[in-house]
């Protein structure tokens, strides 16, 4: 999917729609927002000024501590080693 959709943005950089960039957005799971209980992706052509924002919870911006990033990293690298 990943793969057709890098394709895709490539298409779409030449001037087929106006777009100087693209974000792709991947909902799973309805408390990621998704609807459609089935694997899409959201594709928007982007252009500077062109208004388009992620509008995140103000407390969103606190960041964990690092330790607490490196363990839970280690924590999806190991999962990821036994699937």
């Amino acid at each position: 999917m990943f793969r057709l959709a890098h394709q895709l943005a490539d298409v779409l950089g030449r001037g087929i729609v106006r777009c100087e960039g693209v974000n792709f957005f991947l909902a799973d799971g309805e408390a990621a927002g998704q609807e459609v209980f089935h694997v899409h992706l959201h594709v928007f052509p982007r252009y500077a000024g062109d208004g388009f924002r992620l509008v995140l919870p103000p407390k969103y911006s606190q960041r964990p501590e690092r330790t607490e990033l490196d363990a839970l990293a280690e924590k999806i690298r190991n999962t990821l080693r036994t699937e």
